[in-house]
């Protein structure tokens, strides 16, 4: 009885401790296509928080690994491995019927907690903190180069213009729901000895992005062999 009461003691600590480590921990975002990475050790706990109550769980080997709801909650599991090689998938069946697959394995990076959210959820936190972002907060973060929360980057090089007197190689996009910043190298493309840039006559279209709002550029007037940095930011709606 003793053994229980500090069984469930100790639970209730650790899932105390949960809430405020979010430190030690990593958001994993669930789109159905790709399994959820849980790195898992011999004498570590992981611990595993879904986004919704789970019904059951099964795997493949339930020998190599342990799985335990965590007292007093619905969406929380501890997984620990039993053997030196608990490689396997762990399939977790919600209430709502939603089925989520793991990839449990020694090789993958140990976290003490993976938080999982569901693509939806993702997206409507990413809405709610760019929803008032200015276009001008946006320019002053790239300037700084600082990718704000609810965005995500994405490295590219693609010319997204090559009609004179500009070429403009796109280096890095900064996407949210509701904008899109865009860092770029720009260039003259003309037969001219300098080339001045404008950017109150400039006009460009970028499908998917929306109407350009603001640009910045490091210099505004190159010549032959010259490049600049430039800032650009949409926005759509």
């Amino acid at each position: 009885m003793v053994t229980k009461k500090w069984t469930a003691a100790i639970a209730a600590l650790a899932f105390s401790l949960l809430c405020s480590a979010s430190a030690f921990a990593i958001t994993v975002t669930w789109n159905g296509k790709t399994y959820i990475p849980l790195g898992v050790r011999r004498h570590a706990i992981t611990t595993l928080v879904m986004p919704g109550p789970i019904a059951t769980w099964w795997s493949g080997a339930p020998n190599r690994i342990g799985v335990k709801r965590v007292p007093g909650t619905e969406n929380t599991l501890t997984v620990w491995a039993r053997s030196r090689n608990p490689s396997q998938r762990l399939f977790l069946r919600s209430k709502n019927g939603t089925i989520y697959m793991a990839d449990v394995a020694r090789h993958l990076p140990y976290q003490p907690i993976v938080k999982v959210e569901n693509a939806t959820t993702a997206y409507q936190k990413a809405f709610h903190l760019t929803r008032h972002m200015s276009v001008e907060v946006l320019m002053q973060d790239m300037l700084r180069g600082i990718t704000p929360p609810g965005f995500y980057a994405t490295k590219v090089n693609e010319t997204i213009m090559n009609t004179p007197p500009y070429r403009i190689v796109a280096k890095a996009l900064l996407r949210s729901p509701t904008l899109t910043g865009v860092i770029a190298v720009w260039q003259k493309n003309s037969l001219q000895s300098q080339v001045r840039f404008d950017p109150e006559t400039f006009r460009m279209t970028a499908p998917g992005m929306g109407k350009l709002r603001m640009i910045a550029a490091n210099r505004w007037t190159l010549g032959d062999g010259q490049r600049s940095a430039m800032f650009l930011v949409f926005s759509r709606g």
